[in-house]
């Protein structure tokens, strides 16, 4: 068996247990929330889970873009610009879905959002097909690529400490 295979075979059994963690802690505050009143569309989340966002995102797909982001100068280049450009999507998006913190149930009320899944599915997907694009000849696909993935790492990082640091300065407030 190749390196290859057993690290993506290791990933794959990170993000699992990950998932695990995450239902877990997600099920454990909707027990311990019962009573907290939310406005339509939005929903009561751990902000571990937030936290751990990222280092999905980074298992899942990381592999992927340092395939690509080492084959030369440009798509490192490539992968700078797309890590610049998902910097203000995921600060944007931040402010968008955050409502509110609540430090007594360490957790962080969010609008909902269906991009938030479609993101998980395109992350899944370029897992999933890492073999054919790490193979990928073609010069603008491999370059297209590139800055999308490393624009939805950078989105994801910049969102879950966005986030982070805004529910710390809520929560410090408050205390």
């Amino acid at each position: 068996m190749s390196s290859s295979s057993s690290g993506a075979g290791d990933g794959a059994y990170l993000v699992l247990v990950l998932l695990v963690v995450i239902a877990v802690m997600r099920n454990r505050g909707i027990r311990q929330n019962r009573d907290m009143v939310l406005n339509k569309g939005e929903r009561l989340r751990p902000i571990a889970i937030t936290m751990l966002d990222p280092v999905i995102s980074i298992v899942l797909i990381g592999t992927v873009l340092w395939s690509l982001m080492t084959r030369n100068d440009s798509h490192f280049a490539v992968a700078l610009v797309g890590a610049a450009a998902g910097i203000p999507i995921g600060t944007a998006r931040a402010r968008v879905m955050y409502v509110r913190a609540v430090g007594t149930a360490k957790s962080v009320v969010f609008r909902r959002s269906v991009i938030e899944y479609g993101l998980l599915g395109f992350l899944l997907a370029l897992r999933i097909a890492e073999d054919s694009i790490s193979h990928l000849r073609s010069g603008f696909a491999s370059y297209a690529l590139t800055a999308l993935i490393a624009l939805a790492v950078a989105e994801s990082i910049t969102r879950a400490a966005a986030i982070g640091i805004r529910y710390h300065r809520e929560t410090n407030l408050a205390s």
